[in-house]
This record gives C-alpha cells, sequence and structure tokens, in this order.
C-alpha cells in the first residue's frame, strides 16, 4: 500500500466515524444535538485535518492514527483533555478582525474628509 492509500484509508475511517457519530445524534432530542455541537464541529475539524492531500503529518503519524479502532474519538477525546482550548484562537480572530474594522473605519473616515 502506497503512502497515498494509506493517508486515504485513515481519512475514510475518520469520515465513516463521524458519519456513524451523526447518525447517531439524529437519534436524539434537540437540545442534546444542540449541547453537544461543539462534539459536533470539532470532530468534523478533525476529519478535515485528515484529507488524504494533507501532509501535515507524516505517514508514521498516519499509520498509528490508522492502527487505532476509532481515530476521531481518540482525537477528540485528547482535545478536550488538553490544556489547551478555542478560546486562544477565537481572542486572536476577534482581535484581527476588530483590527481591520477599524482600519476600514479610518480610512473611509479619510475618505469622507477629502
Amino acid at each position: 500500500m502506497n503512502e497515498m492509500d494509506i493517508r486515504k484509508k485513515l481519512y475514510e475511517k475518520m469520515q465513516n466515524e463521524y458519519n456513524d457519530f451523526i447518525e447517531e445524534m439524529k437519534n436524539n432530542e434537540p437540545q442534546f444535538i444542540v449541547n453537544n455541537a461543539y462534539q459536533i464541529v470539532i470532530k468534523e475539524e478533525l476529519v478535515a485535518m485528515f484529507y488524504p492531500e494533507s501532509e501535515q503529518y507524516d505517514i508514521d503519524e498516519i499509520k498509528a492514527l490508522n492502527k487505532t479502532k476509532n481515530p476521531l474519538e481518540e482525537l477528540y477525546q485528547g482535545w478536550m483533555d488538553s490544556d489547551a482550548g478555542i478560546h486562544s484562537v477565537l481572542e486572536d480572530n476577534v482581535s484581527d478582525t476588530i483590527e481591520g474594522i477599524q482600519k476600514e473605519q479610518r480610512e473611509k473616515k479619510k475618505d469622507r474628509e477629502r
């Protein structure tokens, strides 16, 4: 099996795991789904990180994940167990967005003053 096939195998395994998870979610009450929206989004993002064409992770890492029964759940639990959070990423993005808004507003003000 070549490297691309190994990457495809992992991606398909994770995509199937995600699809099963979503189907399971659909069998629950709307409030349960809302309460688990974070898990849905994070798992979707995790799957996207492993598109076969992505070379973010080396082949040994891909092989290791391929050997696990539920790589998506393993990665999600690893995320949940970590001290990292999405908060710092959101803070950076909010700051960048606000900077862009302020810059645009300053430029519009300068244009009006001319």
